[in-house]
């Protein structure tokens, strides 16, 4: 939801809280008005009368015709010199009767005099369809205003969030943001530039570390290498030829690692961009064609199920990548005379494969350095490679264990992934 839309919410939420209250109070206040004013003029047409009496004049002439009654009143006076009734008719009027009390020339007197005026429930009938029309009205100018308000109030905010969208931390471009006049939007501004320029300026530190790093660490791998291999053509004894193995196999899993660890940097720093669509069935088969003699040599069965129209936009080497780490993770993992199924269409590529159980939750092995112990040559970064590469990508990777089978699934474009045979059906 807009901001915009959120205030104008929260207004009209104030409104409708109001409106009623004022609505209730107006009337109140109208009603007690009008009987007010009347009961006032009521009491100084009594007084009135109440004079003429004292004066020994006849209040015929001033009642005549007039809603008064003159009447004597036995016992002694009430304390409260005046009393009002009110009495409400079907017609719609209220009959509002004043009644004053005096001592005149050694006489009690009971004076009396009436008139109609509207009930409180008629003011209410007239007052609603105004304050209908009002509120709707205010509602329809309230909605328009803010709609208009917020394209000159909102504007610098917009432009902000417009050029955050477009930054892009690899072009190392600083960001430029549009001059606003409100303070909030101001130090927001300065804020957003504040941070990307720190992010820009930390970027190429790190990029500039992880670059170094890696070429550095090769030369003293590459020495390693050919020393150990000069080593290895002199006359050794049978211990030392094992000690000289596990340094070549640590050496050159180290090498993997430091590899990898540079691979998962540049696709954190997205620095493989999609530029055009790709077959995707056609990188499958050419992974498929180097490893079929280490299918092979394990007696694996593969079966694949593969539609000639997969077209990704994503780049050449990370589709290369990703089913690479897939597929040699199917072999490395499977166990002797075992199956391998590749499954794929336009939603999805799924891999499955036979292999003891894993030892940890399946979703953690999407971590870096996190692994099952079944496969020692494993670096533990496979996965981790897998998964980066899919939220690159904007793709749904999904990895489950059932019944012996290793099932790794890939959805394209946002796709949840199908189970077992409901997905093969659709390829």
């Amino acid at each position: 939801m807009k901001l915009v839309d959120k205030f104008t919410l929260c207004f009209l939420l104030i409104f409708f809280i109001v409106t009623p209250i004022s609505i209730y109070s107006t009337h109140y206040s109208i009603k007690q008005r009008i009987d007010g004013v009347e009961i006032e003029r009521l009491t100084k047409v009594n007084n009135e009368v109440a004079l003429q009496l004292k004066s020994g004049i006849s209040p015929d002439k001033y009642s005549q015709g007039r809603p008064i009654s003159i009447n004597t009143f036995p016992g002694e006076l009430p304390k409260e010199k005046t009393l009002t009734e009110k009495q409400n008719y079907d017609q719609g009027d209220c009959r509002i009767t004043v009644s004053s009390f005096y001592a005149i020339k050694g006489v009690n007197y009971k004076i009396s005099s009436y008139n109609y005026v509207t009930q409180s429930s008629q003011i209410l009938r007239g007052m609603l369809p105004v304050s209908l029309i009002k509120s709707l009205l205010m509602i329809v100018f309230v909605l328009i205003a803010a709609r208009m308000l917020s394209r000159n109030i909102l504007s610098p905010f917009n432009q902000s969030l417009a050029q955050m969208q477009k930054f892009n931390l690899r072009k190392k471009q600083p960001l430029v943001l549009a001059e606003s006049n409100t303070r909030e939007f101001k130090e927001l501004n300065l804020l957003l530039k504040k941070m990307t320029d720190m992010a820009i300026t930390e970027y190429g530190l790190v990029k500039e570390f992880s670059e170094n790093a890696s070429h550095e660490l090769q030369t003293p791998l590459s020495v390693l290498r050919s020393k150990l291999e000069l080593l290895a053509d002199t006359n050794i004894q049978g211990n030392q030829a094992i000690l000289i193995g596990e340094m070549q196999h640590a050496i050159e899993k180290m090498a993997r690692i430091n590899q990898s660890l540079l691979l998962l940097t540049k696709l954190e720093n997205q620095e493989y961009e999609a530029t055009e669509n790709i077959s995707f069935a056609k990188h499958i088969k050419s992974i498929l064609g180097f490893y079929e003699d280490r299918i092979q040599m394990k007696a694996l069965t593969l079966t694949t199920h593969i539609s000639d129209d997969i077209s990704l936009k994503m780049h050449p080497a990370l589709a290369d990548l990703l089913f690479d780490n897939l597929l040699g993770n199917a072999i490395r993992h499977n166990v002797k005379n075992g199956i391998i199924n590749i499954k794929a269409n336009h939603e999805a590529f799924v891999i499955e494969n036979t292999g003891a159980a894993p030892v940890i939750p399946t979703e953690e092995l999407f971590e870096r350095f996190k692994k099952s112990d079944q496969c020692g040559e494993s670096i533990g970064l496979g996965l981790a490679i897998v998964k980066q590469i899919c939220e690159l990508n904007k793709f749904n990777v999904r990895y489950t264990y059932h019944d012996g089978i290793h099932s790794l699934r890939v959805g394209f474009n946002g796709t949840t992934v199908a189970d077992g045979a409901a997905f093969l059906a659709k390829v």
